[in-house]
């Protein structure tokens, strides 16, 4: 396989790469039909999404070693374990939960071969037992539902999508041309915000746009939110969930009650989140389909936007209205759109409810705030967990600090920058990013320097000469000051921060 152009290859041959991956994309889903395709891949989805969240279930120490170490590209070789996992998860889940989870075993395991017999050992390696399975399943999540909204217009031709298909034809096109036009689109965002901050220094660079398991970057993160009174009294109107299941259409309206609560200080129901959660909530409950999937002719939407005054801005959000997997990949719609009648699942429907939730908080001052200090508090208890002793210094005379941890003698003064925008819109433009990302270091760069001038007032309080500032961002800020460390990569703040006092 050929490698992605790197972030100091010409802006026109990363272009380049891009149109022909998209290209490649388009002409690759125009040969299928797309009903098949389309009801497949949900499907495909919904076994995926089982798998990754098995992590998630309370087993048995034994099972659980039994479960997690199945091989999947020796899967034939296997018989026994493969006994074993199909009987524990048949006694947890039933039989057709079973027979989803062997079926996407199954295709991964002939995927795996095929990887090998191509010679492309680092793809094929993904496939070695469940875990690494389901650490590359949680990696392709948004390039999964990006390909779903691309599957009704894109496949125009006339060749079906059997049940044994979906993982051995769209697999292959995810890995080997939707991640590298990622790789493409992201060393051109790489390229294009140090060119507008001045560093050409040859060096290469990564672009860490997502959190810790694959997660969008949020301001605060719904387990980052303490309950209130009001919140703890709304939470206990949950409904009961079966234990059968992973994913139920009650377990959605629990999600939505979650965020309901865990967000009442902003009264999150008064927001625009409101009629969206009461919108999804009428449809988990009258155009269900075995407690999982959604079935929704477009006249009876319309009607239903009509009935609750949905606002047009959700409107908009709920379909995919794009025309290129570019544009797919950037999506958040639950929706898709199949002759007239609109498809989903709960778990769109609750990726859906995160994601408003969070633009509809975002512009609320008051949440703004707040969520400074629960990111302060998700910053010191990451530096905790890497041995850092955080110091009980908030204030010194009129000096507000951050975040002030104590490590092998050394003291780190740590402000914690939680200037967030919505990513998908600044990624969309490479201009539009580097601009946003130039105004972001150099803010950042500025705040370092007034900690500098001010390190006395902390030096006095430490009684410590040996002080070191550094910046955590929230937004995944590209740049050469290894003093700027964005969010995403906290786990490796002792790391870096350690090379920067090597001799």
């Amino acid at each position: 396989m050929e490698n992605v152009l790197g972030p100091n290859s010409p802006a026109g041959e990363l272009m380049e790469r891009i149109e022909l991956q998209e290209k490649t994309i388009a002409e690759t889903l125009a040969k299928f039909e797309g009903k098949s395709a389309t009801f497949m891949w949900l499907e495909t989805i919904r076994a995926i999404e089982e798998a990754v969240n098995l992590v998630t279930v309370e087993w048995s120490d034994g099972f659980a070693d039994t479960l997690f170490s199945m091989p999947v590209l020796r899967l034939a070789n296997s018989t026994e374990q493969l006994k074993k996992v199909r009987a524990g998860l048949a006694k947890q889940f039933g039989d057709k939960f079973v027979a989803r989870f062997t079926s996407l075993l199954l295709q991964f395991s002939a995927l795996g071969t095929g990887y090998q017999q191509q010679g492309l050992f680092e793809f094929a390696s993904f496939f070695a037992d469940l875990g690494t399975l389901i650490d590359y399943l949680q990696s392709r999540r948004r390039d999964c539902v990006a390909l779903l909204h691309r599957l009704p217009a894109a496949c125009t031709g006339g060749v079906a999508i059997g049940s044994n298909d979906p993982v051995l034809v769209f697999f292959p096109l995810i890995d080997l041309h939707c991640v590298q036009m990622a790789g493409a689109r992201n060393a051109l965002l790489i390229q294009t915000a140090r060119k507008r901050l001045g560093i050409d220094d040859g060096s290469e660079g990564d672009f860490a746009s997502l959190d810790e398991m694959f997660l969008e970057p949020e301001r605060s993160r719904v387990t980052e939110m303490k309950l209130n009174e009001n919140g703890r009294a709304h939470l206990s109107r949950s409904e009961k969930v079966r234990s059968d299941r992973l994913f139920s259409a009650a377990e959605l309206r629990n999600d939505l009650l979650l965020l309901e609560a865990a967000y009442a200080e902003f009264d999150l129901t008064a927001t625009k989140f409101g009629r969206a959660a009461a919108l999804i909530r009428n449809i988990s409950r009258n155009h269900i389909d075995r407690d999982y999937w959604i079935k929704l002719p477009e006249r009876e939407l319309n009607k239903l936007f009509k009935r609750m005054e949905i606002d047009a801005d959700l409107q908009e959000a709920l379909v995919f209205r794009g025309s290129s997997y570019s544009e797919s990949i950037q999506t958040y719609a639950p929706l898709v759109r199949v002759d007239g009648t609109l498809y989903s699942t709960v778990t769109l429907l609750s990726r859906f409810a995160y994601f408003w939730r969070a633009r509809s908080l975002d512009k609320i001052k008051r949440f703004q705030i707040r969520s400074g200090f629960i990111f302060e508090k998700a910053v010191a208890d990451r530096l905790k967990h890497q041995g850092f002793v955080i110091e009980d210094i908030k204030r010194i005379d009129r000096h507000e600090f951050d975040v002030v941890g104590l490590c092998e003698g050394v003291v780190w003064n740590v402000q914690c920058k939680n200037n967030f925008l919505d990513l998908a819109y600044l990624e969309a433009s490479p201009d539009r990013f580097a601009r946003f990302n130039h105004r972001l270091v150099r803010s950042y760069e500025r705040a370092l320097e007034k900690d500098k001038r001010r390190e006395h007032v902390l030096s006095n309080r430490t009684m410590s000469e040996d002080i070191e500032h550094v910046v955590v961002s929230r937004f995944p800020v590209i740049c050469s000051n290894p003093r700027i460390l964005p969010f995403s990569l906290i786990s490796q703040f002792r790391q870096r921060m350690s090379a920067l006092r090597k001799p």
